[in-house]
């Protein structure tokens, strides 16, 4: 095998002769390969050693090499160093997690900094290999079978991985036959040391005693699930789109229809991390009473009267820096309305929410001149049966009014009810208060007191857009 023809195969067709690429160097054969094969094909490379700190004169000896090497070949060089273990022990993870995400948040910086194309990794065949055993034990779906890709976003840093065809035997050959040298890991021969290892050392060596051309099996088996991968996501995502799952209401009805719903859950919830033990709570439970919610650090999801309702957590400030609505030629204030009450202007266009924006105006009334708007995106106010300034805010439990043409107060809990809204809506209900006084729920009902009248002179209007 043609190991330079290899790696071109596996880099993204666009990428142009002479692009910049970041190479993570360890020192190892795989990464001094790596860096030493893109130069050779033409590419503009620099290279990223991060030290750990986690072995001592051995880790230093690494660094000196990687120096060496980039000296030589006349290749840029950054180096970081990490206190990985301390950083483990604070965030209360292994240190092969730690050393991951420094290294990669790291890694993001310098592709940011330099203005790179992409990050190239040294995964090798082997390495793949190996990651799929490790998902088959821990469990897995299809993704977990087809291994890694040879480019992926990680957080929106672009990951390469040229090296995926190639075993660990074929790129210790090329620098053989180079006469390149490289360091080894002494923890990367113990067994105990990492799951990973354990797989190289152990695991794989009795599978060889099955079939001795077990990796090569294991890599054709990675290329197949690869491709049913493909024909799977296409048909996932069709049948997300017919359930409107994009839409954040999925009708359940709809969901059992289909051939394989809990695998359409998973598809749908576990990128937005909730874990399996919900996504099979909320599978069983597809009839069960409204009202249960589940909840992942970016979403929650609530099971409502036949529907599934998904809406991100609470947390996020309103968009800044929003255009006003084309044609008011108003000024713009948008400030995220919680349970807190929040002044509304008496001129101009609010945002209250991403979903909620209001158009406050005030307009002499003159005879003639001057209609009440009726639906119920519209308020309409006799300004002086105001108290200024007018607050706004989400409805509190207990709260009352008393709507327009109706005697005496009602909870609005109640008039929520009556409506139909789901919890999640009832939680974002918004209300508008002249003093203490409750003058409209919002998009549903005004109240009583504040009406247009044959003596009114000015009028203050809230409409939603």
């Amino acid at each position: 095998m043609n190991l330079l023809s290899s790696i071109q195969s596996m880099l993204p067709s666009s990428l142009a002769s002479g692009s910049h690429l970041l190479v993570a160097l360890s020192g190892g054969a795989d990464s001094v390969c790596l860096l030493l094969a893109l130069q050779e094909l033409g590419y503009r490379v620099e290279a990223l050693h991060v030290n750990f700190e986690l072995r001592g004169a051995e880790s230093d000896g690494d660094e000196a090499f990687c120096r060496r090497l980039c000296r030589s070949h006349d290749i840029p060089l950054s180096v970081r160093h990490f206190r990985t273990r301390s950083y483990a022990q604070r965030h209360a993870i292994s240190l092969e997690m730690a050393a991951r995400q420094l290294r990669y948040d790291w890694f993001r910086e310098q592709m940011k900094e330099r203005g790179a194309v992409a990050i190239c990794v040294a995964h090798h065949r082997d390495d793949n290999i190996e990651t799929l055993l490790l998902n088959l034990v821990r469990g897995t779906g299809l993704r977990g079978l087809a291994g890694m890709k040879s480019e992926s976003l990680r957080e929106g840093m672009r990951l390469l991985r040229p090296l995926l065809r190639l075993s660990r035997k074929d790129i210790e050959e090329w620098l053989k036959e180079r006469g390149q040298t490289w360091v080894t890991d002494s923890t990367n021969l113990q067994a105990d040391v990492a799951q990973r290892n354990f797989v190289r050392l152990r695991l794989l060596p009795l599978l060889e005693e099955l079939n001795p051309r077990v990796r090569e099996v294991l890599d054709e088996d990675i290329r197949h699930f690869e491709e049913a991968e493909k024909i799977y996501d296409g048909a996932v995502n069709r049948a997300l789109a017919e359930i409107h799952a994009d839409k954040g209401s999925v009708d359940v009805a709809s969901l059992k229809k289909e051939v394989a719903p809990r695998t359409l859950l998973h598809e749908w919830l576990h990128p937005l991390g909730f874990n399996s033990a919900q996504i099979q709570e909320v599978a069983e439970g597809l009839d069960g009473a409204s009202g249960s919610i589940w909840e992942s650090p970016t979403h929650r999801l609530l099971r409502d009267r036949g529907r599934l309702l998904l809406q991100p957590s609470e947390g996020a400030a309103a968009k800044e820096n929003m255009d006003t609505k084309e044609g008011t030629g108003l000024p713009l204030r948008s400030t995220p309305v919680t349970a807190e009450e929040v002044v509304l202007p008496l001129d101009g266009l609010f945002v209250a929410s991403d979903e909620v924006r209001l158009l406050v105006r005030r307009q002499a009334v003159q005879t003639g001149d001057f209609t009440v708007p009726r639906d119920k995106r519209s308020a309409c106010f006799d300004l002086e049966k105001l108290q200024l300034p007018l607050t706004i805010r989400r409805v509190r439990q207990g709260d009352r009014m008393q709507p327009f043409g109706m005697e005496g107060t009602r909870l609005i809990s109640d008039l929520l009810t009556d409506a139909k809204l789901s919890l999640f809506e009832r939680e974002r209900q918004l209300v508008v208060l002249s003093a203490d006084r409750i003058v409209w729920l919002v998009g549903l009902r005004a109240a009583a007191g504040g009406e247009i009248d044959e003596s009114t002179r000015h009028a203050m209007t809230i409409t939603m857009l």
